[in-house]
């Protein structure tokens, strides 16, 4: 299984790409989810990590209920975000921490990691991605060679994807999707 998740609540560059990548992977056949934080309402995680002792979110939601059983099952996972002060936005970020009650789940996959991430500045990405690859190495997933997409956009409401974007996505869809079915 395949996840994808979108970190912005705009609908620029990350939603655009995030949309095209999904197509790319729809046609492949393969089982896969989708998900837009901006979709869902979720908490905050209460920081106590009361989940590291009893292996129970506190909260019951979209979070803890559907996208953590997913992506404990996952073969590979993909962010799609834009950069807020070279970090993720805030939504991305409280998934992230949300994410914690993901450790106590002993039989999950340690699936390969990718991300597109955009920007306006010329380091602020890199910045966002590495939070993004230092977040996916406590979790012991495995990035995938080239899988981090970094854009530097001209504005932040763009959402035309150049030619060499176009190819960078579907080569990354094509290394997800051969990645995911050997792993079967």
């Amino acid at each position: 299984m395949i996840t994808i998740i979108h970190g912005g609540h705009r609908e620029g560059l990350c939603f655009e790409a995030y949309n095209i990548f999904k197509d790319f992977i729809d046609k492949k056949k393969l089982e896969v989810k989708f998900f837009s934080l901006r979709d869902y309402d979720i908490n905050f995680c209460c920081g106590d990590q009361p989940c590291q002792s009893s292996g129970v979110c506190i909260h019951k939601d979209t979070v803890s209920n559907d996208i953590i059983p997913v992506i404990a099952n996952s073969d590979a996972i993909l962010f799609f975000t834009p950069t807020y002060f070279n970090l993720p936005p805030a939504m991305l970020k409280n998934f992230m921490d949300r994410c914690n009650f993901l450790l106590t789940i002993k039989d999950r996959k340690h699936p390969n990691f990718g991300a597109w991430v955009s920007g306006t500045e010329k380091d602020s990405p890199e910045d966002n991605y590495m939070c993004l690859a230092t977040f996916a190495n406590i979790f012991e997933w495995k990035p995938l060679e080239n899988g981090g997409i970094i854009r530097i956009e001209p504005d932040i409401i763009t959402k035309q994807l150049s030619q060499d974007d176009l190819c960078k996505l579907q080569n990354l869809a094509k290394k997800v999707c051969e990645r995911t079915l050997r792993r079967k």
